[in-house]
C-alpha cells in the first residue's frame, strides 16, 4: 500500500513541473517566486489606466464617453441599397444639417444600414435631406428613430452605477464568508477591480462609448475575473495537501490560463463573425479585461497571496516553537484538557439526535 502511495505522488510531482521543464518554465519559476517584481507589473496596470482615464476625464468631462442611452439624445437608422458611399462625406454633410453627430454603419440580413446618433434632435426630413445631398437611394419607409431623454439618461447612469456598486459588495460579502480572510478576500476583489479598469482603459483607447451593451460587459467582466482569483485562492490555502507552495501555484496557473485562454477564443470568434455593433463592442470589451485578467490574476494575487502565507507559515512556525518550548506536563494538561472538550462536544450531539 505504501509503495502505491509512493508511486502515486512521483506520478503527481512529475505531473507538476512538467510546466517547469519546458523552455518557458523557467520565466513561470521565477514568476511565481519573485512576488515582490509581481506586484509591481501589476502597479504599471493600474497607473496606466487610472492615467488615460483621468485624461480622457479632463478633456472631455466624462470618465467614459458615455452613448446615447445615458446622455440622452436621437438614434435614427436606414437601410440602403448602396454600400459604396463614402461614410466620411456622409457625416461631413450630417454635422451640417444637424450639429454633433457621429455616424456609423452595420451589416445585416436585410443590408447595409447608415445609423445616425446625436444629442440633437433628428427627424425623418433631415435623414432625407442628408442621403438626398449625398446622392444615396434608400426607401423612406425604411427609416427608423429612437429617442431617449436627457433626463431619463442621467437615471440609466444612476443605476448602471448602482448596479456595479451593488455587484462589488454582494461579490465581496460572498467571498469573505468562502474564505473568512480578509487578505485573499481583498485581493479577489481588487483584481476585479483592476479588470475592469484597464477594459474601461481600453474602451477610451478604441474609442468605445459606454452603452447598456458595454456595461453588460463589464459586468460580465466581474463573474470571468473572480472565476480564475477564486481558483487560485482555493488552492492555495485549502488545499495544502496537495503539493508545495510552488506546485499548487503551477497547478492552477494550467487550468487558469487554459479558461481565459478558452474565452478569449470564444469572443474573438464573436467579435470577427458578428455583424452587429452591440456585440463587437460586448466582445471588445471582454477581451480587454481578460487580458488584463492575465496580470491580475497572476501577478497581483500570486504575489500577495505568497506575501500573505509567507508571514501566516512564520506564525505558525512561531506558535510551533512556543509550543514546544512549553513543559512537557503542561502539554500533556493541555492535550488531556483538548481531547475532554471533545467528548463532551460528542455527547452533546448525541444526546441532541
Amino acid at each position: 500500500m505504501t509503495q502505491i502511495n509512493t508511486k502515486r505522488n512521483q506520478k503527481k510531482y512529475k505531473r507538476n513541473h512538467e510546466i517547469f521543464d519546458r523552455p518557458y518554465g523557467v520565466f513561470f519559476m521565477k514568476m511565481i517566486t519573485d512576488y515582490k517584481k509581481l506586484l509591481l507589473i501589476s502597479l504599471i496596470v493600474v497607473v496606466f489606466s487610472v492615467g488615460v482615464l483621468g485624461y480622457n476625464y479632463s478633456t472631455t468631462g466624462d470618465i467614459l464617453d458615455k452613448s446615447i442611452d445615458f446622455k440622452g439624445g436621437t438614434v435614427a437608422s436606414v437601410t440602403v441599397e448602396d454600400s459604396s458611399f463614402d461614410r466620411a462625406f456622409v457625416e461631413g454633410i450630417a454635422k451640417d444639417k444637424i450639429g454633433s453627430v457621429v455616424v456609423r454603419t452595420t451589416s445585416g440580413d436585410y443590408g447595409i444600414s447608415i445609423v445616425f446618433e446625436s444629442e440633437n434632435v433628428i427627424t425623418q426630413e433631415s435623414i432625407s435631406e442628408i442621403l438626398d445631398s449625398a446622392a444615396i437611394s434608400y426607401d423612406k419607409d425604411n427609416i427608423s428613430i429612437q429617442s431617449v431623454g436627457a433626463a431619463l439618461g442621467e437615471e440609466f447612469m444612476r443605476q448602471a452605477i448602482m448596479a456595479v456598486v451593488f455587484a462589488f459588495v454582494l461579490m465581496g460579502i460572498i467571498i469573505f464568508m468562502t474564505f473568512k480572510t480578509i487578505v485573499p478576500s481583498v485581493a479577489i476583489i481588487s483584481a476585479a477591480a483592476v479588470d475592469i479598469l484597464f477594459a474601461m482603459a481600453l474602451m477610451v483607447i478604441f474609442n468605445i462609448s459606454l452603452s447598456l451593451g458595454t456595461l453588460a460587459a463589464l459586468l460580465l467582466l466581474i463573474g470571468y475575473s473572480v472565476d480564475t482569483d477564486i481558483l487560485l485562492t482555493t488552492r492555495l490555502i485549502k488545499r495544502k495537501s496537495e503539493g508545495t507552495l510552488d506546485e499548487r501555484v503551477s497547478s492552477s496557473m494550467k487550468t487558469g490560463i487554459t479558461m481565459t485562454t478558452s474565452a478569449i477564443a470564444a469572443f474573438s470568434i464573436l467579435y470577427l463573425v458578428s455583424t452587429s455593433s452591440v456585440l463587437d463592442q460586448i466582445a471588445l470589451v471582454i477581451i480587454f479585461g481578460l487580458i488584463a485578467d492575465y496580470m491580475t490574476t497572476w501577478f497581483q494575487n500570486v504575489g500577495l497571496l505568497r506575501w500573505y502565507l509567507r508571514d501566516k507559515d512564520k506564525d505558525e512556525e512561531a506558535e510551533e516553537e512556543e509550543e514546544k518550548a512549553k513543559p512537557r506536563y503542561v502539554r500533556r494538561q493541555e492535550k488531556a484538557k483538548n481531547s475532554k472538550s471533545k467528548k463532551r462536544a460528542k455527547s452533546k450531539k448525541g444526546k441532541r439526535k
